[in-house]
């Protein structure tokens, strides 16, 4: 008796208690074993896998093909792996549109079972769209998508089929893309609609046209001529190729898509290097996840150089923009950008033609709102051609009355040919060592003005001419070709000036254009950065040279010839740019104009003699003379003799500065030359005021 209570109390005691991670793990198997089983049941081999087949055919028909996906769905989902088949949306999707395929074709005893259920219903019309509807909808829940995006894709299918099927082929021998969903803008000059956009002013008589072309002419500008803007050819140089844009549509959206990015194309910019495909992606998207697909997509698209520029997101806009180089870029004629509407409303003589952006829109820049810009690029990056555009836009608008130029060439190749046009304070400056000297005349200049407007009461140069009545006072444009070569020979003096001079000029009309082939943290220091917030980039050779100029990167993949990315003081993200172009016939034409109007010529001396002690050079004598050199004049004069020792009594100075001095006296012709005898030297001047007065004039 006590042997059965002791054996039926062991059977109560046996349970299976089993962890749910177990049991998930035994689902995980079953629905594993059952996808692989009915792949291997289509082989229709063993008797056990035979009769499995045909249980199922009979039961799902040709719609059993689709239960392998399903089951392996089921398996991921209640597995920890993270791969695009564990997810509920596919899953429930995945159903939906088995289901639906199933019953439209009658498949199996399933399929049969649905269809007549509803056509009896609604009828097999009403039927049909009932179940396509249901198909739709699984699509949009399989791809997590919109009904846009999901006829996009079925459109594409379908197309790709008809081709397969048809051989439907377009006359080049490529296959037919009749896509075209999405807005074209951008359009360019040598384009079937060139016409469009463009300024009406071209459309007018030539005598009208330059009137419009020049405007606010003061006082005695009214005897300058302006040059005609017939000096500019405006010739198209070259044919753009873009390549097949429907086609490149097609590969960015299929390639985001490939890496489970959601996109679509609204928008495609024609312009005259670069086309910009603007797509749309899906809300929670990662900025990330696109530009980390860069050379990925330069692949896909066979890039012609290579690399593309992802632009995320587009400034002003929810739209990512990739630039792809079109196969044969366009050049930009600056004619077009002068008769352009943008141009003519612009009545700065400080304003500048840049180009035209990636939409084929022209852009300007105002010097005066800058107002002072670095420019860097490698050599043939189209650095020099943009100086020349900067140039005969103001010297196409503007009378040697209106703005002054300093300019410097230390290659002695670039800027001299504007030599002896009345625009300019000095001969082109190719010594880099006379720099300095117009750096310190220009930091004169710029204290003497803001001594005229303190006492005319008014607060900048545009204010002041305005009281006076006429152009009183002329905008200083200060245009360094190569800033490395100036640099090098003293960087800490011209740093200094360049830094003063970009904090304060602005107001009395003094702006600089600083331009460099090699930008590098020792020619383009922090503190010049931090004074000249206006940088404009060429093609670079690396990012470290990128991030110098612009404090980003991005200009390692720049084109060359023109292609540059301009960083306005008002942005925070620089903009794409095709540079435009001005040839060196068209420079000719331009500086001979402007000499043969018989304009005489008045350079200003004192720019390239200027001394540290900020008074002209002294004839004859070398470097910067003595701050206490006017005083020992005084004292020579006084005692009409010279020697070290009574300028060190009278002057309160060391013997070797005192020495110095008699040594800069003698050279400018004060004193008499050393015998070599320690006996004091004879006086050559009488008057010391007259002889100081002299030397300033």
């Amino acid at each position: 008796m006590g042997s059965k209570r002791k054996k039926r109390f062991d059977r109560r005691s046996f349970k299976l208690k089993l962890k749910p991670q177990t049991m998930s793990s035994i689902a995980q198997v079953f629905f594993f074993a059952v996808a692989f089983l009915i792949i291997i049941s289509f082989s229709r081999r063993g008797l056990i896998l035979y009769k499995f087949n045909d249980i199922m055919m009979m039961v799902f028909g040709w719609a059993t093909i689709f239960l392998p996906f399903i089951f392996l769905s089921f398996a991921f989902l209640m597995s920890k792996i993270k791969v695009p088949l564990s997810q509920p949306n596919v899953i429930i999707g995945s159903i939906l549109i088995f289901l639906s395929i199933a019953s439209i074709g009658r498949s199996g005893i399933l399929g049969l079972t649905f269809w007549d259920s509803i056509s009896t219903l609604v009828t097999p019309a009403g039927a049909f769209i009932v179940l396509f509807g249901i198909f739709i909808t699984g699509l949009i829940i399989l791809f997590n998508t919109s009904f846009d995006q999901v006829f996009k894709i079925v459109k594409v299918v379908w197309g790709q089929i008809s081709v397969f099927i048809f051989g439907q082929k377009s006359a080049g021998g490529g296959r037919i893309s009749g896509r075209k969903d999405f807005k074209i803008s951008g359009v360019t000059s040598n384009s079937p609609n060139a016409n469009v956009g463009k300024s009406n002013l071209s459309e007018k008589p030539k005598e009208e046209l330059e009137e419009k072309l020049v405007s606010n002419i003061r006082g005695e500008d009214a005897i300058w001529k302006y040059p005609p803007i017939d000096i500019f050819s405006g010739e198209q140089i070259g044919k753009v190729d873009r390549g097949d844009i429907n086609g490149n549509a097609d590969i960015i959206e299929k390639t985001l898509e490939s890496f489970g990015i959601s996109a679509h194309i609204v928008e495609v910019n024609l312009g005259p290097a670069v086309t910009q495909y603007a797509i749309q992606v899906a809300l929670g998207t990662k900025l990330s996840k696109i530009t980390a697909l860069e050379r990925d997509l330069a692949l896909a698209l066979s890039a012609p150089t290579g690399t593309i520029r992802i632009e995320a997101p587009i400034p002003g806009r929810n739209l990512v923009g990739i630039e792809l180089p079109n196969k044969a870029p366009e050049f930009v004629p600056i004619k077009g950008i002068l008769e352009s509407e943008v141009m003519q409303s612009k009545k700065s003589k400080l304003a500048v033609t840049l180009g035209l952006d990636v939409s084929g829109k022209p852009v300007i820049a105002d010097i005066n709102k800058m107002p002072h810009v670095l420019i860097a690029g490698q050599t043939g990056s189209g650095k020099s051609v943009c100086i020349n555009t900067f140039l005969a836009s103001i010297l196409f608008r503007a009378s040697p009355s209106e703005v002054k130029f300093i300019m410097v060439d230390p290659k002695r190749v670039e800027l001299t040919g504007y030599n002896d046009i009345p625009h300019l304070l000095s001969p082109v400056i190719v010594d880099p060592g006379k720099v300095i000297s117009a750096l310190r005349w220009l930091m004169r200049e710029m204290d003497r003005r803001y001594t005229l407007f303190a006492q005319a009461g008014a607060r900048n140069i545009d204010s002041y001419n305005e009281m006076s009545g006429f152009q009183a006072l002329p905008y200083i444009v200060l245009l360094i070709d190569e800033l490395a070569d100036v640099m090098l020979l003293s960087p800490v003096e011209v740093e200094d000036a360049i830094t003063r001079i970009a904090q304060m000029s602005r107001a009395t009309g003094i702006h600089m254009v600083l331009a460099t082939q090699r930008p590098s943290v020792d020619v383009i220091t922090g503190l010049i950065k931090a004074n000249i917030p206006c940088r404009i980039a060429f093609a670079v050779s690396s990012q470290v040279d990128s991030r110098v100029i612009l404090d980003t990167q991005g200009a390692e993949k720049l084109l060359g010839k023109g292609d540059m990315l301009f960083l306005p003081p008002d942005q925070a993200k620089p903009a794409r740019i095709q540079g435009a172009f001005v040839t060196d016939d068209e420079i000719k034409k331009l500086v001979g104009f402007i000499k043969n109007q018989g304009v005489p010529v008045q350079y200003t001396e004192e720019v390239t003699t200027m001394t540290k002690s900020g008074h002209p050079a002294i004839p004859g004598v070398v470097g910067d003379t003595d701050e206490l050199f006017a005083e020992a004049i005084k004292v020579v004069c006084q005692y009409e003799r010279a020697s070290a020792s009574l300028l060190q009594r009278r002057l309160s100075i060391g013997y070797a500065r005192a020495a110095r001095v008699i040594d800069q006296l003698e050279s400018a012709g004060v004193i008499e030359i050393s015998d070599g005898s320690s006996k004091p030297r004879k006086v050559l001047i009488k008057d010391a005021a007259e002889f100081l007065s002299s030397l300033t004039k």
